[in-house]
């Protein structure tokens, strides 16, 4: 598969699941094992689920399809980007404007995941990085994922992880 056809299929595919995840932890009645991969309350590191997992999944079955180099890299990248874009985004117009908007909210989180799969096609299409590059990025990758996994239910006591609705931490 080419890389164009890739990232392009990624971006569509993580904006369409992600958003529609928003809701996968309250369709499941609240289940554990749903909050482990699904948003599972208000908080800003929560709503970043929205776009690690389909972005987990979408590699995990097309990374064994995609020509290219520095594929490892591709793939922290993308996972990557929006979890530092969405908070700076956020926290800054929150910031100058006192107050979150659902349709900016939303435009950050489709801006993000493009961004992320611009990125990743800069880094399958570009010339090969040195073995190192794909080491350090599968230690990323593994760190965001025992992040996420663990966070969800043994959160810090951040802002990042407060839920801003109830004021509480973890699965609602």
């Amino acid at each position: 598969m080419h890389a164009v056809i890739f990232c392009l299929a990624g971006f569509l595919f993580v904006s369409a699941f992600g958003a529609l995840s928003h809701f996968f932890y309250k369709w499941s009645g609240k289940k554990k094992s749903a909050a482990l991969l699904f948003a599972a309350n208000e908080s800003t590191w929560e709503h970043l689920k929205l776009a690690l997992f389909p972005t987990f999944l979408f590699f995990a079955v097309g990374l064994p399809l995609i020509e290219g180099e520095n594929k490892a890299v591709s793939f922290f990248l993308a996972l990557a980007a929006p979890m530092l874009l969405i908070p700076a985004v956020f926290y800054s117009y929150t910031a100058l404007t006192g107050e979150a908007k659902l349709p900016a909210d939303i435009l950050i989180y489709f801006c993000s995941v493009a961004i992320a799969f611009g990125l990743s096609f800069r880094a399958l299409t570009g010339e090969a990085l040195p073995p190192w590059c794909a080491i350090a990025a599968a230690v990323g990758i593994a760190l965001i994922a025992i992040c996420y996994l663990t966070f969800t239910f043994h959160p810090p006591e951040n802002f990042l992880f407060r839920d801003g609705r109830t004021g509480k931490y973890g699965p609602s």
